[in-house]
């Protein structure tokens, strides 16, 4: 099928118009595949912490808002969607999820999106699309700070920030996979669903609850980047490993962890992972982990999801263009 001169809508975030007039959709030209890349037509898309960062004006700095402001911004990063165009891998029909490049910014948002062969990964079968735009990011996070950066074991302790967001609920589960016991921290709403999914003890969200006891864990899986090392080590087993997704604030704690034997340690995936993608289907194939969505509105209703609002979801929003 040629795709020349076609057009698409895409979904454009001016981060410093009125609030009713930042998401606009535009039609723009469908975009060309490079060499090693495919044309995935997308079916639905999820809306990530950095989405919502952007749609806030957060964590920017003041050449990026002035930047943006002028041009827009296409948000978005994990999708699932079908091969419109082949590549030397993936065929022309096959359903496939992915991540696409976190550094060059999001493309994702939009009815079509051009993405790396080695970033994406063919859809696990008993996922519908709205499920695996979900998967990407919170399941390739998860492995990572547990089974690589934390070594997290068996009957091991893991204390977990976060538990209800897009990357917490993959890291709940990921966590029982592995035979640890779960303390997560959460509003009290996301309490039964997440004692559902795994979790042992739970913690209402206050950082004194958490600061001010005597517990200590092997683990603490700082997801929603609200402590440092200096604040959490106390709370650490002698040989303990803090891993945060947000190095931006604990950078003193990288450092002096390399002098002591309490470790602090950050990830950033940046990106989708064929090999690390396949392992993941074969799990959600296997009923081993569940896909947890938290809310679909349809692509052209996605206004309402970035509005601020009590967050009482549990897991990722998703936007179906189907």
């Amino acid at each position: 099928m040629s795709f020349h001169q076609q057009t698409m809508t895409v979904m454009v975030l001016y981060p410093e118009r009125e609030l009713e007039q930042q998401i606009v959709f535009e039609e723009r030209p469908v975009p060309v595949p490079d060499k090693g890349e495919v044309l995935v037509r997308v079916r639905a898309t999820s809306i990530g912490g950095r989405d919502k960062h952007l749609f806030a004006m957060d964590e920017l700095g003041w050449r990026t808002k002035r930047r943006r402001a002028e041009r827009g911004v296409i948000t978005g990063y994990e999708f699932s969607g079908t091969v419109a165009i082949a590549g030397k891998r993936f065929k022309e029909g096959d359903d496939v999820f992915g991540y696409t490049d976190f550094r060059k910014g999001g493309v994702a948002h939009a009815e079509y999106v051009c993405v790396s062969e080695g970033m994406i990964f063919y859809k696990p079968d008993k996922l519908s699309h709205v499920q695996a735009a979900t998967v990407p990011v919170g399941c390739m996070t998860s492995m990572r700070a547990l089974q690589v950066l934390a070594g997290l074991k068996k009957n091991q302790r893991i204390l977990l920030s976060g538990a209800s967001g897009g990357v917490g609920i993959y890291a709940v589960q990921f966590a029982k996979m592995l035979g640890a016991e779960i303390t997560a921290q959460g509003r009290s709403w996301h309490q039964h669903e997440l004692l559902r999914l795994g979790v042992d003890n739970f913690i209402e969200y206050t950082q004194e609850e958490i600061l001010h006891s005597d517990e200590t864990y092997d683990v603490v899986f700082d997801v929603a980047g609200i402590w440092n090392l200096e604040e959490i080590a106390p709370h650490l087993t002698s040989k303990g490993v803090y891993v945060t997704t947000h190095p931006e604030r604990d950078r003193l704690g990288i450092v002096s962890s390399y002098f002591t034997a309490k470790k602090s340690k950050y990830l950033f995936v940046s990106q989708g992972n064929t090999k690390i993608l396949a392992s993941v289907a074969v799990l959600f194939d296997e009923e081993k982990l569940e896909p947890i969505v938290g809310s679909v509105s349809p692509f052209l209703e996605a206004q309402n999801e970035f509005v601020p609002q009590n967050n009482k979801v549990v897991g990722r929003r998703v936007l179906s263009l189907e």
